[in-house]
């Protein structure tokens, strides 16, 4: 990598990482005073009702969002986001249906039915957000970017502080993270047609078909991959809910929520900016070899100093920040550091095998990993009946998956592709 691209690339890597940094430091600052507040049966709900919509998130776009980034043409690109906003708005006129005919014949929580209504609104949200997020990766505006992830962080958290303070214990938190993604994604869209690259939607039917059929590997392929891989991040949360209490999942819930703190402040930053210099080099015909092992060394030197105090000192460190209440919280944060920091090594690597086509190679792999988890949370919630147990065979299983999944990406990155046409 030249001199120019390593500046190029640290300096937009600090646009994102200065904006996600604030983000998260207002979340982890006020995490001790939400844990005082709302107890492990909310932030239990909280949890499941993130991970239902984990799960539609991951189906909204179709994962054509992922085409923007690397698209050939501008042209391309830009009827790849319009099909993201259609399949956005047919997923949530689907989610919709389903939240009704489950609240009207199944749900037998109250409150988690008062909850699963906001799915619907949150798709659209979300499956709006992530197209355009895509949009501006691929224009490098890092700071429309990093604007909306303040934005979205200041409102969440004033919004669930307010509400605990006033006594809307229940929907307090959901209150927040509602208002947060609505307001964080309207300011997105003006950010992008004033500061970044500006778009109006039509409907060119056929347009779209082409560039449907064009990308057509990341729905058949990639959706797959991705449904895949939420399953390996939010299957503990389904099993535990199956199995064991919703206080027992708000634990492990604030548990998540910490620990992925840290990592998405870096993290998230780092893939955004590692995948669109990624892409630009293979499509160049160059090799990426040399640019992974760098993300590698760089992703391991900075989890080091955040999982070792949890491994030390997980439950002492928790018991001590959120309260004594919260002790088992640690514990389960002391289990599963080794799996944050392969986790977090993996993450930006996550989309080599998007960009030089081995998606079906990829899939097969993580469906592997998914077996491995549902071994690991049967054992643990069937024979022993025991959450820590669950924990602590998932980790296992799992650590020794990621290790295989990043030396097998290492490994495909050094072939280098035919080069390309690139223009805008």
């Amino acid at each position: 990598m030249a001199a120019t691209e390593h500046k190029e690339y640290y300096r937009n890597l600090i646009t994102l990482v200065t904006g996600s940094a604030f983000a998260q430091l207002i979340s982890l600052a006020l995490s001790p005073v939400f844990s005082r507040i709302y107890t492990p049966h909310e932030f239990g709900l909280l949890a499941v009702f993130m991970s239902i919509l984990s799960a539609l998130s991951v189906i909204v776009c179709l994962r054509y969002e992922f085409a923007i980034i690397p698209a050939r043409t501008g042209k391309d690109a830009f009827h790849l986001l319009e099909l993201c906003f259609y399949s956005t708005l047919l997923i949530t006129a689907l989610t919709l249906v389903g939240v009704t005919i489950f609240n009207l014949f199944f749900s037998t929580n109250a409150v988690l039915s008062k909850w699963i209504w906001f799915l619907p609104f949150m798709v659209l949200t979300n499956g709006s957000y992530q197209a355009m997020l895509s949009w501006a990766n691929r224009h490098k505006s890092y700071k429309v970017i990093s604007r909306y992830r303040i934005i979205n962080s200041v409102v969440t958290n004033t919004i669930i502080l307010g509400a605990g303070l006033a006594g809307f214990i229940s929907m307090g938190l959901l209150a927040g993270f509602v208002t947060g993604g609505v307001v964080a994604s309207i300011m997105l869209y003006f950010n992008i047609q004033k500061q970044s690259e500006p778009f109006t939607l039509g409907f060119d039917l056929t347009a779209l078909k082409n560039v449907a059929k064009k990308y057509e590997a990341f729905p058949k392929v990639n959706l797959w991959q991705s449904i895949a891989d939420m399953l390996l991040i939010n299957g503990v949360i389904y099993f535990l809910t199956a199995f064991f209490s919703p206080a027992v999942v708000g634990l492990y819930g604030l548990t998540m929520r910490v620990l992925q703190a840290p990592f998405n402040l870096i993290g998230y930053s780092m893939g955004q900016v590692f995948i669109q210099d990624a892409a630009h080099q293979y499509n160049e015909g160059k090799n990426i070899q040399p640019i992974i092992k760098k993300s590698i060394q760089r992703t391991a030197f900075i989890a080091i100093p955040i999982v070792l105090p949890l491994i030390l000192a997980g439950p002492q460190l928790f018991a001590f920040v959120f309260g004594e209440n919260w002790r088992q919280s640690g514990e389960y944060a002391q289990i599963l550091a080794p799996w944050f920091f392969l986790d977090f090594i993996r993450t930006p690597l996550g989309q080599i095998p998007i960009i030089m086509g081995k998606q079906k190679r990829q899939f097969t792999i993580t469906i592997a990993g998914n077996i491995l988890m549902v071994i690991s949370l049967l054992l643990g919630g069937f024979y022993f009946n025991n959450p820590l147990l669950v924990v602590t065979l998932f980790t296992a299983l799992q650590s020794l998956y990621l290790i295989y999944v990043i030396y097998w990406i290492y490994s495909i990155s050094g072939v280098t592709s035919e080069i390309r046409d690139d223009s805008r």
